[in-house]
């Protein structure tokens, strides 16, 4: 009879130990990443609505949030928000510094000009019906500069004020 009981505990207690984890257990939630302790695999959030998984063997593959196995449980879903906000945060400065960069540049490549030239040199191009991405970038500087002011613009552009885009990136070739 003791061994049977004992069989029995020895059976219970390796059923138990054998019992898979729950989703909360088997995944880690490690600042930008995911990590599946069973497995080792990775997931990261690099695009929206995309999950990247890293594998033990170095590949990679992507795949939709909703296909990921620990989609939909409460503490997932509080941290894939906080990931996506993360990742526009990140989008966000970016932009910010892509639009820096190009004022940057346009600042520099007027620096020699005076702003009453600048606004000749403006005039004459769009006289001359120069490439319009050019006299937009003309314009963002002279916007910049204060000589003109964004409410201005569309009329000496002649276009209508959706169409203007200050932060427009000059082709070197178009400088030249």
């Amino acid at each position: 009879m003791k061994k049977i009981v004992l069989f029995t505990l020895s059976i219970a207690f390796l059923v138990s130990c054998t019992k898979e984890k729950s989703v909360e257990e088997r995944y880690l939630y490690e600042g930008e990443k995911i990590v599946d302790v069973e497995t080792g695999d990775e997931y990261i959030m690099e695009e929206e609505e995309k999950i990247t998984i890293v594998h033990t063997d170095g590949t990679t593959e992507k795949v939709a949030i909703d296909e990921t196995p620990f989609y939909g449980t409460a503490l997932s879903d509080e941290y894939l928000k906080s990931l996506e906000a993360r990742l526009a945060e990140r989008k966000e400065k970016l932009l910010v510094e892509k639009k820096n960069q190009l004022k940057e540049v346009r600042r520099s490549r007027y620096a020699d000009i005076s702003d009453d030239e600048l606004l000749k040199q403006f005039h004459q191009a769009h006289k001359d019906g120069l490439d319009m991405s050019r006299q937009m970038d003309m314009m963002a500087e002279l916007i910049d500069r204060g000589v003109v002011n964004s409410e201005e613009a569309p009329g000496l552009l002649e276009i209508s004020p959706e169409m203007i885009d200050l932060d427009i990136e000059i082709d070197n070739e178009e400088e030249n």
